[in-house]
Parts: C-alpha cells; structure tokens; sequence
C-alpha cells in the first residue's frame, strides 16, 4: 500500500476508536483532544450569524431614528399651527369687537437695539395703512405706525419714550399721559403714567386704558396694570405710576391695525 493509504486507514481507526470503541483511557483522552479542537470552529460558526444580527440591528436601527426624527418634527411643527391659530383666533375675535375696520398684519422685523423701539410689519399703504394709526393685539396696546411703505410699516412701540398715549385709570376714571420707559434703565420694559392728580387713590393691579383723547388711540384699549405710585419730585402735584404692559413685546408675532374711527 501507499503511504497515504495506510494515513487515511489510521484516521479511521482512529475515529471508530474514539467515537464507537468501548471507552477507554486512551479513547477518551482522544475524545477530549479532538473536542477541544473542534470547539473554536463551532463557536466561530455560531458568531457569524451573530454578527450580521447586529448589522441587520444596527441598520434597522438607523432607519427608526430617521423617523423618529421625523415624527418629531411633524410633532413640532402641527404644535407651531396649533399656537399660531389659537393667536389668529384672539386676533379674530378682538377684530369682531373693534367697531372699525382693521387689517392684520405679521411683525417681519426688530429694532435692533435694546431699547424696543419699534417694529417692522407686512402691510403698508396698499393695505391702507396710514402714519399714526394705532396697533394692538389680543392683549393690549403695541404702539402706532410712524412709518409707512407700499406694503410696510413701522410701528413704534409703546415702551418708546416717545410714544405718549392719553390714558385713564379703569376704576377711578382718573385721567394721565402714558410714555414709554427706556428698557435700558430697568429690569423689565415697563411704562409711566404721569400727571395722575396727588390725592387721587391708587394702589398696584389697577387697570389703566387709553382714554380716547388725542385723536390717535380709541378708547378702552387696555395698555397695563399699576405696580406702584409716588409722588413727583419736581412739581409735588402729581403721581407718577410705573405700569406693567399688558402686551408682552419680546413674543409680538401677530397684530392688528386699526384703520380709522367712527
């Protein structure tokens, strides 16, 4: 026989030995060698599957967070047209109320300086907007348009020092001129009622509305509340009231100006 005849023989005594002879010493060593052998092999053809699990798991993976995100920002943005209705809705009901027409308007701009002057909106003369008319929204008083394009305007804020409005405590009916503080000089954009008579009573959360006076401002908007009083220093006629803006400036998204009076 050939050498490798006589190989392939011994292998196979080797194995009826091991695995169909009767245990034996030898046998079962042969039996320990040759499974400590084989182990590795069986291990390694169990982790392949095991590795493209956790590829497959890892894509899947990917493709859920894509959605997950989108979702998110379906969430975000159906929660952004929730809100926006809900301000257009107290636009539209503020609207039914006011006794003249009006046209409503977005805030497209800032002033760009700390002081919060004024305000850039979407409509301007071809929407018959005019200088000097007022601007509000569900809340209160904004302010009045001093600037006007073909389809701007510029509203200047009630915070601005220059903007002076004729006002009215709601409860005492005791008139004022409201002006604008400059936000640099405070914690918080707040306003002042000057001119208040010294022996009329006032206390904080009193309700102060435009008196109608002027030309420029109907009567009963609501411009803020009382935070407190004191007495003019200068001239010891008067009370000067810090007030509280109904109107939180820094969210001005939508508002209303209202075009003429009855």
């Amino acid at each position: 026989m050939k050498h490798k005849d006589w190989v392939i023989i011994s292998l196979l005594a080797l194995g009826w030995i091991i695995f169909l002879g009767q245990p034996t010493g030898v046998s079962a060593r042969l039996r320990d060698w040759t499974g400590r052998l084989t182990t590795p092999l069986v291990k390694l053809g169990q982790w392949i599957p095991t590795v493209q699990s956790r590829r497959t798991l890892a894509q899947t993976n990917a493709v859920l967070q894509v959605e997950i995100n989108f979702l998110r920002e379906r969430d975000r943005a159906v929660r952004e047209t929730v809100r926006e209705n809900r301000r257009l809705q107290q636009l539209l009901d503020l609207k039914r109320r006011v006794a003249f027409p009006t046209v409503t308007a977005r805030v497209i701009g800032r002033d760009a300086s700390s002081w919060w002057q004024s305000i850039q909106i979407d409509q301007g003369s071809e929407a018959g907007l005019a200088i000097n008319m007022p601007v509000l929204n569900a809340d209160g008083l904004i302010g009045k348009t001093v600037a006007v394009s073909k389809g701007q305007s510029r509203v200047l804020l009630l915070l601005d020092p220059a903007c002076q409005v004729s006002a009215i405590l709601e409860e005492s009916r005791e008139p004022g001129v409201v002006r604008g503080v400059a936000a640099v000089f405070t914690t918080k954009p707040q306003c002042r009622m000057l001119y208040v008579n010294r022996s009329t009573q006032v206390s904080p959360g009193q309700t102060v509305l435009t008196s109608g006076l002027g030309g420029i401002f109907p009567k009963g908007i609501r411009i803020g509340t009382v935070l407190s009083a004191e007495l003019d220093a200068q001239s010891g006629m008067y009370q000067n009231l810090d007030i509280d803006p109904a109107v939180d400036f820094r969210r001005l998204e939508e508002v209303i100006v209202i075009l003429s009076q009855p």
